[in-house]
């Protein structure tokens, strides 16, 4: 995922009542299942689309991939919550090394040390997978291998899957077969206070958060090599595709829609927080932009309404709607450009309202340069 920073911890697709028990997504996920084999199974599923060309062709649409992709997430930040209650302190020492059984050589080839018991060795994996990688590694790569086997032609990449992949595909399928295993042993008990406690420190992180992502620069810099154009042909085809049946049995490289709504995520992203931050200095929204002259006839037939007085663009969409529900649909408007699906004019569709309003944030974007200075 372009513009995203790798460094932190964060949930991104899981309620607030998730976070407050994570294990009410290992109860959806692992359920009706003895074993951890499906789940493990959708996991290869995409890393087999990455590896065979073209092999997404052979699911009803890029849809079913994505979910998969979702529900994976969903587990592992799911899986990341938990890890912050659990080994209780009593379990959690049990699986320390003592110090004088430490090797001090590095082995040539890294093998497997197995606790006594199922359960110990499943906590130790889950207290071992969160403390070598960070969850935006994890969701990462995983976003990554989806990405290329959808065969995006957006960006230049290699046809060869780096070994690195195959490593953390085996790190992931593991952490899946512990969580169930945990799941299962845990599935009775209660959250303690402490529990309840660190989990809603999580979900207080959660509701303050700004921005989906942490990003790793500014609009002017995240878009700095990006092609507008291309974002606006994004946009068309976008509303191309949802007046179209089977869009995908004759057209390729879905990647590259995925590659553009991260884009347009970032953008929606970056001005919900240009938003905040004209409430904070308490910019009045009416003010009018200066545009010299050949630039305001120029202006003055884009069509845009609010063209004379652009903050009012982002007060009017943003206290029509939270940045949540802004966020929601434009996944539900991928989703559906994903689906195969004649969509249309679906009388419980806002696709177009979200296609509209990153639209004009794009023109909005071209405009910085007469932007009056916030003081």
């Amino acid at each position: 995922m372009h513009h995203v920073e790798y460094e932190n911890n964060y949930i991104t697709l899981l309620t607030k009542q998730e976070i407050l028990n994570p294990y009410l997504v290992l109860d959806n996920l692992f359920v009706d299942f003895s074993s951890a084999e499906a789940l493990q199974d959708e996991l290869f599923e995409i890393l087999t689309i990455a590896i065979r060309r073209n092999y997404w062709l052979t699911y009803d649409s890029p849809l079913v991939l994505y979910k998969k992709y979702k529900k994976l997430v969903r587990l592992f930040e799911a899986g990341w919550l938990i890890s912050k209650i659990r080994p209780t302190s009593f379990v959690h020492e049990s699986l320390l090394t003592p110090y004088d059984q430490i090797e001090a050589s590095v082995p040539n080839r890294k093998t497997k040390k197995t606790t006594k018991d199922v359960v110990s060795e499943g906590y130790r994996i889950v207290v071992f997978s969160y403390n070598s990688s960070s969850l935006d590694i994890i969701r990462g790569n995983l976003f990554y291998l989806l990405f290329e086997g959808l065969m995006p032609t957006c960006v230049k990449y290699s046809n060869e899957i780096d070994p690195y992949y195959f490593r953390m595909m085996q790190e992931m399928n593991d952490l899946i077969s512990a969580l169930q295993t945990v799941y299962h042993y845990e599935k009775d008990n209660i959250l303690s206070e402490l529990d309840m406690a660190v989990l809603k420190t999580i979900c207080d992180e959660f509701i303050s958060r700004e921005s989906f992502f942490d990003y790793n620069s500014d609009l002017q810099g995240g878009l700095s090599y990006t092609n507008k154009e291309e974002l606006k042909n994004a946009l068309a085809i976008s509303r191309k595709i949802l007046f179209t049946t089977n869009f995908w049995k004759l057209h390729g490289n879905p990647g590259n829609i995925l590659y553009y709504y991260h884009d347009f995520l970032f953008i929606l992203d970056s001005y919900w927080m240009h938003y905040l931050e004209l409430c904070n200095k308490g910019v009045a929204f009416n003010t009018k932009w200066k545009y010299p002259g050949e630039k305001k006839n120029e202006l003055h037939h884009s069509g845009y309404e609010w063209i004379k007085r652009p903050w009012k663009l982002l007060y009017d969409n943003f206290e029509k709607r939270s940045i949540h529900d802004w966020r929601n649909l434009l996944d539900k408007c991928l989703e559906d450009v994903l689906s195969n699906r004649f969509i249309g004019y679906s009388t419980d569709s806002h696709n177009e309202d979200i296609l509209r309003f990153i639209s004009s944030l794009l023109f909005l974007e071209s405009l910085q340069e007469y932007e009056p200075e916030i003081y």
